[in-house]
């Protein structure tokens, strides 16, 4: 006579039982490099520095939904999109002096901006968003002090 203790032993049932806890360590391995994945392919965030008299880097390149943040603009400086040379539909900005504003940028294209007080000495900068979609119409619109920020351009994409 066999005396047996604990719970019947099935096999298959516990074959089945561990076949779907792999299943489910599975997922969730796949399920996290997914998500890591998609975290990398977050929005990115880029900083435009406000120097004496220029904007450091002169040309950013961004990727369409990236932000972009204009810091140290201290009490003497603006940041204001230029007419007629940022991606036509796109939505111009005008920073106050002294703020630290923030763009979100999803159109592609050549964005030229400036610093009002000091235009006159060449505080001009460019973003570049995804292509340089717009850049004959940018290289015909611009003047002034405009034209050295498309000439900075087009040296940058040369590298690039």
């Amino acid at each position: 006579m066999k005396i047996r203790t604990g719970l019947p032993y099935n096999k298959k049932l516990f074959q089945w039982r561990m076949f779907k806890m792999k299943l489910i360590n599975l997922k969730s391995a796949l399920f996290l490099v997914a998500a890591l994945c998609a975290a990398n392919s977050f929005a990115a965030e880029h900083f435009i520095v406000a120097q004496a008299t220029s904007f450091e880097p002169r040309v950013l390149f961004v990727q369409p939904g990236d932000t972009v943040k204009f810091t140290r603009m201290s009490p003497i400086h603006d940041s204001v999109s230029m007419d007629g040379l940022i991606p036509e539909g796109a939505e111009p900005w005008k920073f106050a002096i002294g703020e630290n504003g923030t763009l979100t940028l999803d159109k592609e294209g050549i964005y030229i901006y400036k610093c009002t007080p000091h235009y006159a000495v060449g505080m001009v900068g460019a973003i570049v968003v995804g292509e340089a979609t717009n850049l004959d119409h940018v290289k015909t619109n611009a003047t002034g002090r405009a034209k050295g920020a498309v000439i900075k351009v087009e040296r940058a994409l040369a590298k690039k």
